[in-house]
């Protein structure tokens, strides 16, 4: 009898389940709905034991098959992915739909401003946004300069005609170029820096990977997973070193405030405060003091965003650029000349404004990111319901969005779409073209707040490599694969053949 109770009571309970999802996912009735790969009891586990390669390339097919937006089914649930520019336009800008989707909560440094839900968000990012104004970004040129020089010195001990990974190389200088602008140069000298780059870049591994294994989205699941042990091992290095600098870093800030000492030199004038570098650890205790408080959890978290964001950005775009000078020499003696012609020696100044006359350079740049946006994809979610294409969504929905398929869109782009052109951003061409179809750096009020600090230090790095070196590559365009992750990574190396250049 007890038996036939409880039999009873399950059958029940999936009928309600059922039911509630029924009417719940009512109003998508009519969406299109992306075929399941594999399918048990209603659950979709396709992507369970696939490639990071096989998953970036069946999302990519999903997001090309649909005009507008559709339906994906994740376990019994479903996620509306958006393809169309102007519906992404919609969703991104509204103010409704500022919160990241759950599985953003995998990251962690869940007080920072990447991954923090929209009360926590909103007020920091208001306070941070000036932290990246012009003024401070000029007054990081000379950093990113520093980091430079370093960079071509290093590259120049590899022998000529010797292969590389153009990565390790700008993803060095780009740690360096953010440890420099967050917490001061004096962090690339320590021991474990190393160590704490290769953790970071463990830790969004794991990330990346959990985010689209659905089996792995139960915590209690996941701690019993190899990956979990070595994500909580990383995790713990990296809080343990970063921790450190950052306490460091206060007491240094409140010994400077107590004693009046606000300079490293004897310049006391108004020039020098304007060009000296506005460490961001710096603006954060500032903060503290005269607006927003920051707790210390809260400043940890924004070091953490900002190391890795500033990292990945700017160490991948400069590597997928240097890719794409060596794949196509005809653009690499268009963009070395203008180089040449406005920075011809490196006594020539570098400002956020000179930068400004590398107009070819710039437009190169544009067509590297539309070819290899920072976030192929990623996702939010409304937290009131809101009106799409005529469809009253719920509150609670997930939307998610790719990048990479919307900058490759044939009826935006023309029939050449994933053709390499950087003329795609003659003014001309970007006249007549939808407003909505490019967002390297997403849009909206929740988009990348380095974006700024991202153009300018890859513009600084290319200067500094063009003007060193010709570059070489066996690797075709048609070839390259790419791994789905938290930020666009290919499947191979960025093998590229180094040609130092005759100093004239």
């Amino acid at each position: 009898m007890f038996s036939l109770l409880l039999l009873i009571s399950l059958l029940l309970g999936i009928l309600l389940v059922r039911e509630y999802l029924r009417r719940r996912h009512a109003f998508a009735k009519d969406l299109p709905v992306a075929a399941r790969i594999k399918e048990i009891l209603g659950v979709d586990y396709g992507m369970i034991g696939l490639t990071d390669e096989q998953r970036f390339d069946i999302l990519s097919r999903m997001f090309g098959k649909y005009d507008r937006f559709f339906q994906i089914w994740v376990g019994p649930t479903i996620v509306l992915g958006v393809s169309h520019p102007d519906l992404m336009q919609k969703v991104l800008a509204h103010t409704d739909c500022l919160q990241k989707a759950f599985f953003y909560d995998f990251v962690g440094f869940e007080h920072g401003v990447f991954s923090a839900k929209y009360d926590l968000w909103k007020g920091q990012r208001k306070a941070l946004n000036p932290t990246f104004n012009l003024r401070i970004l000029n007054s990081f040129v000379p950093i990113f300069v520093t980091c430079c020089q370093k960079l071509v010195g290093e590259m120049h001990q590899v022998k000529e005609g010797d292969t590389i990974d153009m990565f390790k190389y700008t993803s060095k200088c780009a740690l360096e170029m953010v440890c420099g602008t967050t917490l001061g140069s004096d962090v690339l000298n320590r021991d474990g820096k190393d160590a704490f780059l290769k953790h970071l870049e463990d830790i969004f591994g794991f990330i990346s990977r959990r985010m689209l294994g659905i089996h792995l989205y139960f915590d209690a699941v996941y701690k019993l997973t190899p990956s979990y042990r070595k994500e909580m091992y990383a995790r713990k290095e990296c809080v343990v070193f970063a921790s450190k600098i950052v306490q460091e870093k206060k007491e240094a800030f409140r010994l400077t405030q107590k004693t009046g000492s606000t300079q490293v030199s004897n310049d006391s004038d108004e020039r020098y405060e304007y060009k000296k570098p506005q460490i961001f650890i710096d603006q954060l205790f500032s903060m503290s003091d005269n607006s927003r408080a920051f707790t210390d959890e809260e400043i940890l978290h924004n070091v953490f965003v900002m190391l890795v964001a500033g990292n990945d950005t700017s160490g991948l775009a400069v590597a997928h650029a240097s890719l794409f000078l060596a794949m196509y020499q005809d653009i690499q003696e268009k963009v070395y000349p203008e180089i040449i012609e406005h920075f011809p020696t490196e006594n020539t100044p570098v400002t956020a404004e000179s930068l400004k006359l590398l107009v070819y350079t710039d437009m190169f740049i544009k067509e590297v990111l539309r070819h290899c946006p920072v976030a192929p994809s990623i996702a939010r979610t409304n937290i009131k319901d809101i009106e799409l294409d005529g469809i009253n969504i719920p509150a609670g929905n997930i939307f998610t969005f790719n990048f990479w398929v919307l900058h490759r869109r044939k009826d935006v782009w023309g029939p050449k779409a994933y053709k390499f052109d950087p003329d795609n951003f003659l003014p001309e061409r970007c006249r007549d073209r939808n407003p909505n179809a490019y967002m390297p750096f997403s849009t909206g009020a929740r988009n990348c707040l380095g974006a700024r600090y991202a153009m300018i230090s890859v513009k600084v790095m290319l200067i500094y490599i063009l003007r060193n070196f010709r570059l070489h590559t066996e690797i075709k365009h048609e070839d390259i694969k790419y791994k789905f992750g938290m930020t666009l990574k290919m499947s191979t190396q960025h093998s590229i053949q180094l040609e130092k250049r005759c100093k004239s």
